[in-house]
């Protein structure tokens, strides 16, 4: 999978295309583009719902980073989501736009595999 093309996507609330994405729509994408997607599902950001709203993308929580999971964490003390390029780097979108993070920088992390 490539993802170059997507550095200079900006950030845009709720999007879903080129002209601008959410984190959740960059993970949306990148999934798509490895082959496994997984469903556009709307979350109202409150703990008691997240683990009904994880059950429903159809992945599993695994221990450890591997290529293609999904990284959820904290930024900005905001819940936060990114797509695993490899075991140490994550691409994700931020509100200046996508960024590649190494993975030991990001807080409170939890990794899943789409199934």
């Amino acid at each position: 999978m490539t993802y170059e093309d997507l550095l200079i996507v900006k950030y845009k609330e709720n999007g879903r295309d080129e002209d601008g994405m959410d984190c959740y729509g960059l993970v949306l994408e990148c999934c798509e583009r490895a082959g496994t997607p997984i469903p556009d599902i709307v979350y109202g950001n409150d703990s008691e719902t997240l683990p009904e709203y994880i059950r429903a993308l159809n992945v599993q929580e695994i221990g450890f980073p591997v290529k293609g999971a999904i990284l959820q964490c904290t930024l900005d003390g905001d819940l936060h989501i990114g797509y695993l390029i490899d075991k140490k780097t994550c691409l994700h979108m931020t509100y200046g736009g996508v960024r590649v993070t190494p993975v030991s920088a990001l807080k409170n992390k939890r990794y899943f595999e789409v199934i």
